[in-house]
């Protein structure tokens, strides 16, 4: 079994350790790239959402390397995401592939079922373990994001954030273990607290809303954290992957607190779930401007239902 998945953001070097951890074989596919944007939307319907093309220009490019195994993941709502899956696996058969999909569905015991599956007759507790590391890896990721999206509008020499944040990343997936790790990060924190930095400036401050895989991915939303950062300014993304796994995963109970917190704002002039992430999109917009944030930008891939339904409310708020 050789097992891959879709990119978004950092989340291949979590999954890669994850599966490694549990014994399987994996191929990480290439870097999103121009060729997997045309393979991905030369065999999609011509009006589903960007996501599903990447994602199948993904697969595609796996199975080329050699995998033989594909996880997607399924959903429910008004969102197509649940759909996806089942349409990638009709298409890739189509086309002559042989392979096996293994869908992970947005539920706890899904999730632990299917990595009992994957987990190559390992104990709970190095199942354990490794969805601990993995987790930890993730965690780190996502706060050196933030750090770097902090920095980066006041950095005194330009690319300097980068550069660490790239080192950053780098390190962390190549970490072995739990220990290793626990050395790592506190040279990643002193190497971006040691980035020189102008202190006299006041940046501009935007939330960034809308649906999560555009707002993670930066080859979908042309690099623009890095881009409105070089340009002085400050970025605060709403959703993080670490942020999605607690909350719809492990169902937390600050995410709970949360997310009636974010549904009591948004009431006034969204009453009802849309789907995908539509209703964040609204009351996390209500929130940057209680924060006074000086604006917020919405980000959400052609034809995405959630997000529209989204954008013209956001019009009156």
């Amino acid at each position: 079994m050789i097992v891959s998945f879709p990119h978004m953001g950092n989340m291949h070097i979590v999954l890669e350790t994850l599966l490694k951890e549990l014994g399987q074989s994996v191929c990480v596919p290439p870097p999103i790239s121009k060729r997997t944007l045309e393979l991905g939307a030369r065999y999609s319907p011509e009006t589903v959402c960007l996501p599903f093309k990447i994602m199948l220009g993904n697969f595609i490019e796996a199975l080329e390397q050699g995998a033989d195994t594909l996880i997607s993941c399924g959903g429910k709502g008004p969102c197509r995401l649940g759909y996806y899956a089942e349409v990638q696996r009709e298409i890739l058969s189509r086309l002559g592939y042989r392979f096996e999909m293994i869908v992970i569905e947005p539920q706890l015991g899904d999730v632990v079922r299917t990595v009992r599956r994957l987990s190559s007759g390992k104990s709970w507790l190095q199942v354990y373990r490794a969805f601990q590391f993995a987790g930890r890896k993730l965690q780190l990721l996502d706060d050196l994001e933030r750090r770097s999206a902090e920095l980066r509008p006041v950095e005194y020499q330009a690319g300097s954030v980068d550069i660490a944040r790239k080192e950053g990343i780098m390190a962390i997936s190549q970490a072995a273990g739990e220990a290793e790790l626990k050395l790592i990060w506190p040279a990643i924190a002193a190497a971006l607290d040691g980035i020189a930095i102008a202190r006299e400036r006041n940046p501009l401050k935007i939330g960034l809303v809308g649906e999560i895989y555009v707002m993670l991915e930066p080859f979908i939303n042309q690099d623009l954290e890095r881009r409105l950062g070089a340009l002085g300014v400050e970025v605060h993304k709403t959703m993080y992957l670490s942020d999605y796994v607690k909350g719809h995963l492990y169902h937390s109970a600050d995410y709970r607190k949360q997310f009636l917190h974010l549904d009591k704002l948004a009431k006034p002039y969204l009453g009802h779930y849309v789907g995908g992430h539509g209703l964040k999109s609204v009351a996390y917009s209500l929130q940057k401007a209680q924060e006074h944030f000086d604006g917020v930008i919405q980000v959400y891939p052609f034809t995405c239902m959630p997000e529209v339904v989204a954008k013209n409310i956001l019009h009156q708020v």
